[in-house]
């Protein structure tokens, strides 16, 4: 059952992969996911051309973070192939083909530290996402004001 009272369009379905990432990453800071990393391993992997890396600040967080992105996705086209993780797990894996984003509670991104396994080169800048992101909530604020 959907709650959500935005319509559903078919606007990431056939996105880049570029888009699709930059997307999520947005998708996830509007929700408070802390220390965003997106990588794009180019040649080095044949298994999906981005990673984004976030952490929740709790397992709840985490549960939320992953259920907030596959909601979004999903209203906009894109559905997730599969999703490794459970209720109540410290990390999940969604993987969307082209992309694959971990989302980690704070002891699991520091065990698994899989930020060491992309080299700084491959790190894709977020600037403009936050910056986005921080366009949209002071919109809304000025709009709650009125």
């Amino acid at each position: 059952m959907e709650f959500s009272s935005k319509p559903k369009t078919d606007e990431m379905k056939n996105a880049p992969s570029e888009l699709l990432a930059h997307t999520a990453a947005q998708i996830l800071i509007e929700k408070k996911a802390l220390d965003v990393r997106l990588y794009h391993p180019g040649e080095r992997s044949s298994v999906t051309d981005y990673y984004l890396n976030v952490t929740g600040r709790s397992v709840t967080q985490v549960s939320a973070l992953v259920d907030s992105l596959v909601e979004e996705l999903g209203r906009r086209g894109r559905d997730p192939l599969r999703i490794e993780g459970k209720r109540g797990t410290t990390w999940f894996l969604v993987d969307f083909g082209d992309l694959i984003v971990n989302v980690f509670d704070r002891p699991s991104r520091e065990f698994y530290n899989f930020d060491r396994l992309m080299p700084e080169e491959c790190a894709v800048s977020i600037e403009e996402d936050i910056l986005a992101v921080d366009a949209k909530m002071s919109a809304a604020a000025s709009s709650d004001e009125n």
